[in-house]
């Protein structure tokens, strides 16, 4: 089959599914309000891969059937070729202005990372290795939407999953069938997950210990699947009357994110990754490829965004001139050092990679890593520093229809910028709003910030992961100088 477009993936939307928000049950996600413009830019992705403008930059020739494919799903062979992901991943970004940290692209990369590393599901039982790479090229082949869930409820954090009031609150194996086996309980969080294809669940790296083993699984399944629900939280855009001049971001691009309940579901066997493994559960995320993927194209979207943050500062501060003044304009040079500093490390995470156990190449994790620590606290300090910027003209903002109502010579006048009319210069003040302060993008702020999962849990591992030796022995070698200094008195 390969790429699909837009409308094959809005009519695979139809399949039956159990959707649960504001108090109803969705029958059919394609027309029900707040997923209706998310839907949309998804689709409007896919129809990308169709278009002749796009197609040689964002496909490839499948390995088996020939058809083309997302690129995504390429294992690069070099860096010029996970460069040219790179560029691929950028045009997915720019259509959704790097606001969008779910559309398909982010899983794309994720399943072909967790298929390079096949070989780690081989170690518990070479039927999981098949199915593993089975999976990947049904995924590739069908250009299925994929979400994810990978956390257990935060029900008593305290304990563990086998702890807890019910054996099942969290999800865990409740039996084995012939067909496979049957699971009971619920994940989270599952962005996009009403809207997607397939759901993947696997372990979040936290660590598992005896008694957990029915909660140590890996497997996947449609979403369609009898008795899987999706129970969301309220929306930040109920309604999609929202127009693109007032809400730019939020009218368009709301991620809702899903509990995911299993009430007795049955994973067949070929679905099947690993299970009552704490072993898997507990290394499977920081193996080799698993992450490292996803972790590029995550980068990428990124460098999207903070483009999108420099530009909106820029034209923020031109618009009524307080960027002559040297303390503004500090804060714009602040902003754009972050977004090079972070393109900097993208370029060197893919020259300075290395070809893994298949032959192909992974981006520098190093790298990767070291950017997902700093992105989330640049990305708070941005929103900062676009708040001071703006002021109380971030506050200030009419609608775009009181621009053509009956005082519209007045807001035209009153709301006017140091070159522009009132209309113009409004709207740059309410992208800027949108771009931080609605309640939807508020959420993709918080979002950002637990994007690695808990970020001190993260920067204490990556101190231990990341590569410093040529420090460490430039740092000795000072250390020796200094005790050879009283070599003599040393017994």
């Amino acid at each position: 089959m390969g790429i699909r477009t837009g409308k094959q993936y809005k009519e695979g939307l139809r399949s039956p599914r159990e959707v649960y928000i504001n108090g109803e049950k969705v029958t059919d996600v394609t027309q029900y309000p707040a997923f209706r413009r998310p839907i949309e830019a998804i689709a409007n992705l896919y129809d990308m891969k169709h278009d002749a403008r796009y197609q040689a930059a964002l496909t490839f020739s499948s390995p088996t059937t020939k058809d083309l494919c997302d690129i995504c799903f390429m294992p690069p062979k070099n860096a010029n070729e996970l460069g040219k992901k790179t560029e691929a991943y950028k045009l997915y970004a720019k259509s959704t202005y790097g606001v969008m940290g779910r559309s398909p692209e982010f899983m794309n990369a994720h399943i072909m990372g967790i298929a390079e590393s096949a070989r780690f599901f081989g170690k518990w039982g070479e039927q999981f290795e098949q199915n593993m790479h089975r999976y990947f090229e049904y995924v590739r082949e069908n250009d299925l939407f994929l979400t994810h869930a990978l956390g257990t409820p935060q029900i008593d954090r305290s304990k563990a999953s086998h702890e807890q009031r019910d054996l099942f609150l969290h999800l865990g194996v409740k039996e084995e069938t012939q067909e496979g086996i049957i699971v009971r309980g619920a994940k989270q969080l599952a962005t996009m997950g009403p809207i997607t294809d397939e759901l993947l669940v696997f372990p979040n790296g936290r660590s598992f210990k005896e008694g957990d083993e029915r909660y140590c699984m890996a497997f996947a399944i449609p979403v369609s699947t009898p008795g899987l629900k999706m129970l969301c939280r309220q929306p930040f855009v109920p309604q999609d009357d929202r127009n693109v001049y007032d809400h730019p971001f939020s009218s368009r691009f709301e991620e809702n994110d899903a509990m995911v309940v299993f009430d007795d579901v049955l994973v067949p066997w070929e679905r099947v990754f690993f299970y009552n493994n704490v072993e898997a559960a507990n290394t499977m995320r920081f193996n080799a490829d698993v992450s490292i993927h996803a972790t590029h194209q995550a980068t990428v979207r990124k460098l999207v965004k903070f483009g999108m943050a420099a530009a909106i500062a820029s034209k923020l501060t031109d618009s009524v001139k307080t960027n002559v003044f040297p303390q503004v304009a500090e804060r714009v040079g602040i902003i754009i050092a972050m977004l090079k500093s972070h393109e900097s490390a993208l370029y060197a995470a893919e020259q300075c990679g290395e070809f893994n156990e298949n032959g192909n190449w992974r981006p520098n994790k190093d790298y990767l890593e070291a950017q997902n620590i700093l992105y989330a606290k640049n990305n708070e300090a941005i929103v900062d520093l676009l708040k001071q910027m703006g002021a109380a003209g971030l506050m200030l903002t009419p609608s775009g229809h009181d621009f053509f109502g009956p005082e519209s010579e007045n807001f035209q006048y009153y709301f006017s910028g140091a070159n522009s009319d009132g209309f113009h210069r409004v709207q740059i003040a309410k992208m800027a709003w949108d771009f931080f302060g609605d309640a939807a993008t508020q959420r993709l702020l918080h979002y950002e910030r637990f994007y690695i999962g808990d970020p001190m849990f993260y920067a204490a591992g990556y101190s231990n992961r990341a590569n410093i030796k040529e420090w460490m022995s430039l740092t000795d070698e000072l250390l020796n100088e200094g005790r050879a200094v009283f070599s003599t008195q040393v017994k």
